[in-house]
């Protein structure tokens, strides 16, 4: 008996050894565990989804930036070029002549017009009428020598100078070409335009014919001659320069398609390109300055028809009438600005003749600026006038005017938006530019601007991760819109006052997760 209970308490004490051993290897195991998982948590970041709250807006790409305040400055008169006072970028005032044209002839005729109108004021006497019949005669003299001295100078300018730009200058062969002899070797230069080069040449031919027929005319042309006969040899030679212009103009697009990489032969082109330059212009002059002249010879021989006849009423308006008119053109060889702002365009170079009607110049005010666009039906319902606009680039303006009325052809409608701040990148006339604007109904308190990584796209629908009870994550079902950049429009299944994980990536529903600050 005392041996069994011996070993009876010797079992116990050996069970209770081994329960206690096994509790401590439990509990060691049990905290062993507990810690790894806690190492493997994964760490997340929330966002608010009220601060994703986006106003619903319209993009539109390739505005073009305009002045509101500019002017395209033309040339009213066909002039030379005497005078550029401004460089490209230049600021410029009101009123501030920008570009000066040729305007010594209209000077003149303007001094006379005035001195006559004075003389049909004031009356004549007998030494007047001396004077007026020894100035009528002497404009008579100086118009028939203007006449003269045009045709030599046509005669240079054809025979010396554009001559060199044919072969067979003077025959019915005659071909559009230049032929360089340099060095012992011999190279030709034909027309860019062959139909074009065929009938400068045609042309040429028949201004030879007209010069030999204007010679003659001339040969028994003189100051005692009579009014009827210089009137004749006056009207053809007008007519004679004007043709003498007109195939200048038809022959230069032909002159400056010429060129060589052969530094040589360029040199040589180039030397008969300012010839021809230097021929437009004399021929351009030669009829000017006879139009001065026979302004001169008209002037007084009616100032001494006025002298022996006495003024009337009518001629005295009409007198005045010619001193208005000068003045009017003589203000034309000013181009003026009209407006304060910045050179944005310049075109010509002194001494190079300025068309009626080409534009010359331009003023742009750089601190009024617009964007004007285009704009499809579908977008014209989102938007109306007076709604913000964010600019590329930080710049803010209005939506000023949309047209009421669509492009027949690309059914798209103009848009206009009023530049208010330019951001940090610089704004220019003439500069491309995106922009977006604010859509009608304000933001939609539904519609959220999220980051395209928060959300969850699967074929059973897309979603969003919140933190939900005992840090588990669960799923929040969402409507998807659009997708902006790198962010996708949220446009049902949350409120404001969510809170999301903001990055889904490598999580799922259920997951035990813990929240960064």
């Amino acid at each position: 008996m005392i041996s069994i209970k011996k070993h009876k308490f010797g079992f116990l004490f050996a069970v209770l050894v081994i329960a206690l051993v096994s509790a401590a290897i439990g509990n060691q195991m049990k905290n062993g565990a507990q810690s790894q998982t806690e190492e493997s948590i994964p760490a997340v970041k929330l966002i608010a989804v009220g601060d994703f709250r986006e106003q619903k807006t319209v993009r539109v790409e390739g505005g073009t930036v305009q002045s509101l305040d500019q002017a395209d400055l033309k040339s009213q008169i066909s002039a030379q070029i005497t005078a550029i006072n401004v460089k490209l970028g230049d600021q410029v005032q009101a009123g501030q002549i920008i570009m000066q044209l040729q305007n010594g002839d209209i000077s003149a005729q303007l001094e006379q017009a005035r001195a006559r109108l004075d003389e049909l004021k004031k009356g004549a006497r007998d030494e007047e009428l001396n004077l007026a019949r020894t100035a009528n005669n002497e404009a008579k003299a100086a118009l028939v020598n203007s006449i003269k001295d045009a045709y030599a100078k046509s005669d240079d300018a054809i025979h010396n100078h554009i001559d060199k730009f044919f072969t067979n200058p003077r025959g019915k062969n005659i071909r559009f070409s230049i032929i360089l002899n340099v060095g012992g070797s011999q190279v030709s230069f034909y027309p860019s335009d062959s139909d074009l080069g065929q009938r400068v040449a045609d042309r040429k031919y028949k201004i030879e014919t007209m010069l030999d027929e204007w010679k003659d005319l001339l040969a028994g042309a003189d100051a005692a001659a009579d009014d009827a006969d210089i009137e004749n040899i006056l009207a053809v030679s007008k007519k004679n320069l004007q043709e003498e212009i007109d195939f200048a103009n038809e022959m230069a697009p032909l002159v400056n398609s010429l060129s060589s990489d052969n530094s040589t032969y360029k040199t040589i082109i180039d030397g008969y390109k300012t010839e021809f330059s230097a021929a437009r212009s004399a021929i351009n002059g030669s009829l000017a300055s006879l139009q001065g002249t026979l302004t001169a010879r008209e002037t007084a021989r009616q100032t001494l028809e006025l002298k022996l006849a006495g003024a009337s009423p009518e001629q005295l308006r009409q007198a005045q009438a010619a001193v208005d008119a000068l003045e009017s053109t003589l203000a034309k060889t000013s181009i003026v600005s009209p407006i304060s702002g910045q050179i944005s365009y310049i075109n010509g170079r002194v001494g190079e003749l300025a068309g009626g009607g080409s534009l010359v110049a331009g003023v742009v005010n750089p601190g009024a600026l617009q964007i004007k666009a285009y704009v499809s039906e579908n977008d014209l319902r989102e938007i109306a006038e007076g709604a913000a606009v964010k600019i590329d680039g930080g710049g803010t303006g209005i939506l000023q005017t949309i047209s009421p009325a669509a492009d027949s052809q690309t059914k798209k409608s103009e848009i206009n938006v009023l530049i208010a701040k330019p951001g940090n990148a610089p704004i220019i006339v003439g500069q491309t530019v995106g922009f977006e604007i604010a859509a009608k109904g304000g933001a939609d308190p539904n519609a959220y601007l999220l980051p395209i990584e928060a959300i969850q796209f699967t074929a059973n629908g897309n979603y969003v991760l919140a933190v939900g009870a005992e840090s588990a994550l669960e799923r929040i079902s969402v409507t998807t819109g659009d997708i902006v950049g790198e962010k996708i429009y949220v446009v049902q299944g949350l409120d404001g006052d969510a809170k999301i994980i903001s990055s889904t990536r490598g999580l799922k529903s259920g997951d035990i997760i813990k929240v960064e600050n």
